[in-house]
């Protein structure tokens, strides 16, 4: 009952906002005249109600409201490289709102003859503030009693900031029936939590290659027959999460082997991982190549910050083209590189995240010929979208070859070591509920990724239990760059050889925190509240233990002062 009464209170009070910033956009319009009042009515209630129809579809297929941050990142620098949509798309976008200012222009002309005057006016002003007080009224009271039918109903609604009273009530004698999760508020960085104490001794090239949107299941012989070939020497780790199920937390999450909360900090500071700080002290040559522009997001003001003469984006229009200069651009730097001194490699294929393979690259069939998420649902046939994929990630297998090839051919396999694995996953309707891409859930096709490791000198073999990405870097601070300080000086992770169970996994999207810890995954919202879900994305009872979700909170605050 409280949540059906929330849901009748919660939409039209949301609404009651957007009506106040229609109002207040238009009234000037006012004393120009009727005809320019008019107008501006017509076009402001277009422009709202585009951006619900927009954000309806937006939540739909990822799970996020429209947000600053996305619009940022749409209309960035990257926006054209990031969010590829087809013509059919935009067309179809052209021609909805073309019928959507069509219906507003019809319902402003019906509403100028309604008779009421001031009388309807106010009435219906109180009975809209009737229903945003109800709105905020319930939502205050349902988080104070932590009521689940109320608090996971706020996720849906666009910018959806409703009053909360908790202090209030508790003044007024009332008790909450649980206490909600607090996230400890940040303050000056302390990183390390000790300064470094590493050996000077002759070092190893280090590469590390990722893949955009790198499912575990597409690394199969199959689809990935260099890769799989050339993984006979490889250690493989067949149960590793990756930090993130989106490229931001993901990047950040393998260099800093810190969670996602600690960008913001960073980035303001421009203070790169101590991993980039310790190769520049040893003296590496840095060959940092990505197909992707590396100011969107912004890995330019923290993770490679101090690298001098970034290049920061790759030639070419389409995915595939930017793929290809990054790996001329890569050979180009290994051949002239001075072979005397240790060179850190960085290469990020972007292919797969947009599913574009060359038009000779289709291996793998029936394909879809354009990827037009206005026309998915969750009873679309995820076959033909599923070998799009694939072919994109077997065209990106070429290049690997190509990658393996450079380095044997200039005598750089011997004393390089190679990590090879994504920066998230990608849904693809695996579960029919209408998933498809990432950065919409914490379920294993979103963040269940291949890792790959060539080590000189050590014989690979199949590694079966659980790694992520906040395991790379102390792997590579011990083992390849003598550094003798214990990984939680500057990680949440342990070495990858380690095969001591991991407590959690801290993963992040671009608005959302979750730990698991095997198989269960709590999901922490802005406010402080879970949600429990299993690897396939169920709604569970139970969540992880109390032990480990203390201990992943505590995380969050742990390298401030």
């Amino acid at each position: 009952m409280p949540g059906v009464l929330f849901t009748v209170f919660s939409i039209p009070g949301q609404l009651v906002l957007f009506m106040l910033g229609l109002f207040v956009l238009a009234l000037p319009w006012r004393f120009v005249g009727p005809k320019a009042l008019f107008g501006a009515a017509v076009f402001w209630g277009t422009f709202f109600t585009l951006f619900f129809a927009l954000d309806i579809f937006v939540y739909t297929q990822y799970r996020f409201h429209i947000s600053m941050a996305m619009l940022e990142l749409f209309f960035g620098p990257a926006g054209r490289e990031i969010f590829v949509f087809p013509a059919s798309t935009y067309v179809m976008l052209g021609v909805g709102i073309l019928a959507l200012a069509g219906g507003v222009w019809g319902l402003a002309r019906a509403a100028r003859h309604i008779n009421g005057g001031k009388k309807a006016l106010i009435t219906a002003g109180l009975v809209l503030f009737l229903f945003f007080m109800g709105y905020n009224g319930l939502h205050a009271w349902g988080k104070f009693m932590q009521v689940p039918s109320i608090l996971a109903q706020v996720s849906y609604l666009p910018w959806a900031n409703p009053m909360s009273a908790n202090r209030r009530l508790r003044k007024m004698g009332f008790e909450p029936k649980n206490e909600p999760y607090s996230l400890p508020k940040a303050g000056t960085l302390s990183y390390p939590l000790n300064p470094l104490a590493c050996a000077n001794e002759q070092k190893p090239n280090i590469l590390i290659i990722l893949i955009d949107s790198w499912r575990a299941d597409s690394f199969s012989k199959e689809v990935m027959p260099r890769a799989w070939k050339q993984a006979e020497k490889a250690f493989n780790f067949t149960d590793h999460i990756a930090g993130g199920n989106a490229t931001e937390a993901g990047v950040f999450s393998l260099f800093y082997s810190l969670p996602h909360a600690y960008w913001g900090a960073f980035s303001s500071q421009r203070l790169p991982p101590v991993f980039i700080s310790r190769l520049q002290a040893d003296g590496y040559q840095f060959g940092i190549f990505a197909s992707a522009r590396l100011n969107s997001p912004e890995f330019n003001q923290n993770v490679f910050s101090s690298v001098p003469d970034l290049r920061l984006s790759s030639k070419g229009v389409t995915k595939v083209e930017r793929d290809e200069d990054m790996q001329k651009d890569f050979t180009a730097f290994i051949k002239q590189m001075d072979k005397n001194k240790p060179f850190f490699g960085f290469l990020f294929y972007d292919a797969p995240h947009g599913q574009e393979y060359p038009k000779d690259g289709e291996i793998f069939t029936p394909t879809a010929p354009q990827m037009n998420y206005l026309m998915l649902t969750k009873n679309t046939d995820p076959t033909p979208y599923m070998n799009n994929y694939k072919n994109s990630v077997h065209f990106v297998d070429g290049l690997l070859g190509q990658t393996f090839d450079l380095l044997k051919k200039e005598g750089l396999d011997k004393n390089t070591i190679v990590i090879l694995t994504g920066d998230h996953g990608q849904e693809i309707n695996d579960t029919h509920n209408n998933f498809w891409g990432h950065n919409s859930n914490f379920a294993q096709w979103q963040t269940h990724v291949p890792l790959l490791v060539w080590w000189p000198g050590k014989n690979g073999q199949e590694m079966n239990y659980r790694t992520s990405h906040y395991d790379i870097v102390p792997t590579l601070m011990q083992n390849a760059l003598a550094c003798a300080n214990p990984a939680d000086d500057y990680s949440l992770g342990q070495d990858l050889f380690d095969d001591t169970p991991r407590p959690f996994v801290m993963i992040s999207s671009y608005t959302k925190k979750a730990v698991r810890e095997g198989d269960k995954i709590s999901v922490l919202d802005n406010y402080g509240y879970l949600e429990n879900y299993d690897e396939n994305y169920q709604k569970t009872e139970t969540g992880i233990s109390p032990q480990a979700l203390s201990a992943a909170l505590k995380t969050f605050s742990k390298f401030y002062k």
